[in-house]
């Protein structure tokens, strides 16, 4: 062991660290006793004193260390800049940490090296300074804040990459992260953003609620969101709502939290819901239809069957018999229920063609068709006293004009047909805005129909009076149309002796 000033050092060490002797009344206990490996070396860096953690720590007996400077305990590429040093320290002697503007190795007997924090404190004995160094293995530290640095690296690779949304938040709702992906949802900047409420990213009235909500879980932990998740609206920088999936976590950080939002943009989602809805509703309208048409098929169908069946019997009859008479009659009859059966069974083969339009969508003169569909239903019009009045600027549509003309040609019909013995008749025919549409209408002063049967009346088949002619397909083949079109087909109509009006629309918005 080198020469240590024993009294010189315990007096110095007084002087500097006065409060620690009035608990340690030993020094050597303290230095024999010490965690940390602790040396003591004069100003040229040999070793003078070594402690027990300072051999574990690098794998030497004492008295080799008492052998050794303080260079012999570094990797060869620290010597020459820390003998530098050293002879700065000795000409401005000062207690300080060791390599401030670098990292610092210590090397082992083994060879091998560990991080090490690395402190001086100047020691002022009788025969001259001293420096009292302390070493501290940061091999561990190192590993956490490795593994700390590959985990922040890995999350913020994952929130630059993620799909949905991730918004992060402190208790008083101000923004303190925003992916590239919420970027790109909400139409927002992330430096623009960040610490903005988060409430500029919600309509009313989730706005409004926002920070009453953060302040009641605060300080009562009523959950209503977070660790749950709900479906709300989010409000893009344009102004422009659409709808998101929301799930929130909390994260303590300190003696404060964080709050983590997962947002996911359900528009697609929501609209693929909304056509398998639609598409159960068609499904289960067409099963309807289906189960109208086997009683119909059974039922309307075999109707003129029976009656040619019944007569044909009778016609052989009357023909044995030479009634030629009652022949004519009977085939008047037979021909008859082969007309309606003909009838029937081409209506049915209309509307299984309507599925699709017979010709591309194009511009329709509608004023056009009116005017034909008029003249085609002009026989049918008793004398001169049914007035039409035809709305001069009727606004021209797109669509299949073949389809369109069977609209106005059944809704014109059926207007008509059902006009009664009303002494001034009055068909009028013009367009209304419903609802944003352009809606077409057809309206009479005829019989009417009780509002309870205005959800029937479209329905396959349906006949409100089985005395009238038709086989009860017409307005079907009118609603089917419209749909194809993307448009709409209703009636409005007080009830008996009030008239009616049918509306359809073709998408087209005012």
């Amino acid at each position: 062991m080198r020469s240590l000033p024993t009294k010189g050092l315990l007096t110095v060490f007084w002087r500097f660290t006065m409060e620690f002797l009035l608990e340690k009344k030993n020094f050597g206990l303290w230095l024999e006793s010490a965690l940390d490996g602790m040396a003591i070396t004069d100003l040229e860096g040999n070793i003078l004193f070594a402690n027990p953690a300072l051999e574990s720590l690098f794998g030497y007996a004492r008295k080799e260390l008492e052998t050794l400077s303080v260079e012999d305990l570094m990797p060869e590429r620290f010597r020459v800049r820390h003998r530098e040093r050293r002879a700065g320290y000795a000409e401005h002697p000062r207690s300080r940490p060791m390599g401030e503007d670098l990292e610092l190795f210590g090397l082992r007997k083994d060879g091998t090296e560990f991080p090490a924090d690395i402190s001086l404190i100047l020691l002022q004995g009788d025969q001259g300074p001293f420096v009292l160094a302390t070493v501290h293995d940061t091999s561990r530290r190192k590993l956490a804040e490795e593994a700390l640095a590959d985990q922040t690296v890995r999350l913020r690779a994952i929130l630059e990459t993620a799909v949905d949304a991730i918004v992060v938040i402190d208790e008083r709702g101000l923004i303190k992260d925003f992916n590239p992906a919420a970027e790109r949802m909400f139409g927002y900047a992330g430096a623009e953003i960040k610490d903005r409420n988060i409430a500029c990213l919600m309509p009313s009235p989730f706005r409004e609620k926002h920070d009453a909500y953060i302040a009641r879980y605060l300080s009562t932990g009523e959950r209503r969101i977070i660790g749950i998740g709900r479906e709300v609206l989010g409000l893009r920088r344009d102004g422009t709502t659409f709808p998101i999936e929301l799930a929130v976590a909390e994260t303590p950080v300190g003696d404060h939290r964080l709050f983590t939002g997962i947002i996911r943009d359900v528009t697609e989602r929501r609209k693929a819901q909304e056509q398998q809805t639609a598409l159960l509703e068609q499904l289960t309208e067409k099963n309807a239809e289906l189960e109208r048409f086997i009683y119909t098929a059974s039922h309307d169908l075999k109707s003129p069957l029976i009656t040619i069946q019944g007569f044909s019997g009778m016609l052989e009859q009357s023909a044995l018999r030479g009634d030629f008479e009652r022949m004519r009659g009977d085939i008047r009859r037979i021909r008859a229920a082969a007309s309606r059966m003909q009838t029937l069974l081409d209506d049915l083969l209309e509307l299984s063609r309507i599925g699709r339009l017979v010709s591309p969508p194009e511009r329709i003169c509608m004023r056009a068709l009116v005017h034909e569909a008029i003249e085609l239903v002009g026989e049918r019009i008793p004398g001169n006293r049914l007035r039409i009045e035809i709305t001069p600027d009727l606004p021209d549509a797109l669509g299949d004009p073949k389809r369109i003309f069977e609209v106005w040609l059944n809704l014109i019909e059926n207007a008509v047909k059902f006009m009664g013995d009303q002494e001034q008749p009055l068909i009028q025919i013009g367009t209304e805005t419903k609802q944003g549409e352009i809606a077409y209408f057809v309206r009479d002063n005829g019989i009417g129909i009780e509002p309870d049967y205005h959800p029937k009346i479209f329905g396959l088949f349906e006949r409100l009076d089985p005395n009238t002619e038709g086989t009860g397909i017409g307005l079907a083949i009118v609603k089917r149309i419209i749909e194809v079109h993307g448009g709409r087909l209703w009636v409005d109509s007080e009830g008996a002796g009030h008239g009616c009006t049918f509306y359809f629309s073709l998408g087209n918005r005012r």
